[in-house]
């Protein structure tokens, strides 16, 4: 018997001091900027973890942010919160668009950031895929990461959170990524990814445009498992509409400033959309934008009017050339892909 309780003894020591080594290693590294987050400096690189959804929604509790963009990968990679086209006086500003955000994650990190601060300037890039009924929530999202409910009551998994950011498998593969990381960083401090970081640079070329062309439909139009998209069922209201009209009414009781605009795709991304025929369906889509918008700025008359710019179309920008096949590593001016634009673009859209 004391043999058995000694190996025991023996064994959860053991094991006790693994997990504290992890712990330690984890804490030391914080692949996350939760322990010991760097100052804040809008324009300085930093590395964040791929975990995007934890390491943002953490970076929300330390700035308690004032002006927040929101949107999917192209308003993360192409809109820069620090331009002067934002009030001086909402700071400090951040940019918590994420690759593949829904509409439900893009409202959820909303009453996130203003439940820790009351938000005060809001740019809502708006995607068509994200629409999609069957356009799935990211792997990656997990509801204990919001101080609150989706029902706007005061929520607590810190000690789960504690958990996963110490001693998860997904942690120490994060550290490890940031410790052997050499690069200047991956995003800016304000949340807007690094466009000419390693593996963008020779993006922005013929062949990465074919390439994203080809992928957009799998990938992004009609995502695995289902591979199919629609826009309404006929049966409900499309939740992402729903989602929207919350973020813009919250917006109104609460006396914020919100712009919104149709992203501006390249013309590739609306010529694969006519030979898949959807066309009748983006364009569906633009016009219950319209009516959504319209429709919330009657329902509170006396608040600041919200307005939706539209810069998707066939324009002298959209229509960006595609260099020739025998230029296959000539930057192009807008785009990095069908759906990406540069951040000088989001400088003109702003």
């Amino acid at each position: 018997v004391n043999s058995n309780i000694k190996f025991l003894l023996i064994f959860f020591l053991s094991v006790g001091q693994v997990l504290l080594l992890i712990g330690g290693f984890n804490w030391w590294v914080d692949p996350y900027d939760i322990y010991h987050p760097a100052e804040y400096k809008s324009n300085d690189p930093t590395w964040v973890s791929k975990q995007l959804r934890l390491a943002k929604a953490y970076r929300i509790r330390q700035l308690k942010p004032q002006g927040i963009v929101i949107g999917a990968s192209t308003s993360q990679l192409g809109i820069d919160p620090d331009h002067p086209g934002w009030s001086e006086k909402v700071y400090p500003r951040y940019n918590i668009a994420m690759p593949g955000a829904n509409l439900y994650e893009s409202f959820r990190y909303f009453q996130h950031s203003h439940a820790l601060n009351p938000i005060k300037q809001v740019l809502i890039g708006l995607d068509f895929v994200s629409f999609n009924i069957f356009y799935q929530l990211s792997d990656d999202f997990n509801e204990s990461y919001m101080v609150v409910s989706q029902e706007g009551k005061p929520q607590d998994h810190n000690l789960t959170n504690w958990v996963v950011t110490l001693f998860s498998l997904t942690a120490i593969k994060a550290s490890q990524k940031k410790f052997f990381y050499r690069g200047a960083g991956t995003h800016f401090s304000n949340g807007t990814e690094i466009g000419d970081k390693l593996g963008l640079q020779t993006r922005n070329n013929r062949s990465s445009m074919m390439w994203s062309a080809t992928t957009f439909v799998t990938r992004m139009l009609m995502p695995p498992p289902s591979h199919r998209f629609c826009l309404d069922d006929g049966v409900r209201e499309n939740p992402s509409f729903q989602y929207l009209r919350q973020i813009l009414e919250a917006a109104k009781e609460n006396e914020t400033d919100v712009r919104l605009f149709i992203q501006p795709t390249h013309v590739y991304y609306l010529e694969v959309l006519k030979i898949m025929g959807m066309m009748g369906d983006y364009e569906k889509w633009r016009h219950q934008l319209i009516d959504l918008v319209e429709g919330v700025n009657k329902k509170f008359p006396k608040s600041l009017k919200f307005y939706l710019w539209d810069f998707s179309g066939y324009n002298t920008v959209t229509m960006d050339e595609v260099p020739p096949a025998k230029e296959l590593k000539r930057s192009m001016d807008w785009y990095y892909d069908i759906g990406h634009f540069k951040k000088y673009l989001g400088d003109m859209i702003q």
